[in-house]
This record gives structure tokens, sequence and C-alpha cells, in this order.
């Protein structure tokens, strides 16, 4: 569960920080990286899709919304063994999701 959540701007850039129960996740981003993932949340699918959300340090990260409507957004961290790589992640909840990027998206 979205427990808070914070945007900061640096000319295009944007700093999202998502906070769920014991962790708390910050996304540099901009503003077509978050239509594109508003746009994928809010289309019908089959199965799991995924999109670019922005970057944590030199790493992607990416939205997943997997076939049963559960949403994570996942740190794609440095390779360890293929097909290994390191990464962290959180769920969040799908519908608050959607209002967050929403209210950031007519704000910008």
């Amino acid at each position: 569960m979205i427990t808070d959540w914070q945007i900061e701007r640096r000319g295009e850039e944007l700093l999202l920080g998502i906070a769920v129960e014991h962790a708390v996740l910050d996304i540099v981003t901009h503003h077509g990286l978050l239509t594109t993932c508003l746009a994928m949340l809010e289309s019908p699918h089959v199965g799991h899709v995924c999109t670019r959300m922005g970057q944590f340090g030199d790493f992607p990260v990416t939205l997943n919304l997997h076939h049963d409507d559960t949403v994570s957004i996942f740190v794609d961290g440095p390779d360890f063994t293929s097909p290994r790589n390191q990464s962290a992640a959180i769920w969040v909840e799908k519908d608050r999701l959607e209002e967050i990027l929403k209210e950031l998206l007519r704000d910008a």
C-alpha cells in the first residue's frame, strides 16, 4: 500500500518518491515516461506487460503490470550471471498509482 509520495522538479526531470509500508523508492523520471506508464495501467492487457518508468542511479526502473492486475516497480540492477541480475522491488496498488500519475501529469 502506498503510504506517501512526493515529487521534486529540476528542469525537465522529476524525482518521484513513493513510500510503502517499510520501503521508499526515489525514481528519476520525466513527463513522457509517466504518460506511458499511465497509458499502460489504463489499457486492457493479457498477461504481464511492462514499461520503463525511469532511473535509480545508473539502473533502469521498470513498471510491471501482472496478469492479475498487481503492479510492481523494479530497479533492474547489474547483471550477476545470466539470466540473473540484482534487483529490488516494491508492490503498489494499481488504482492509487493511477491517481498519483494523473495528479502529477495534470500539475506538470
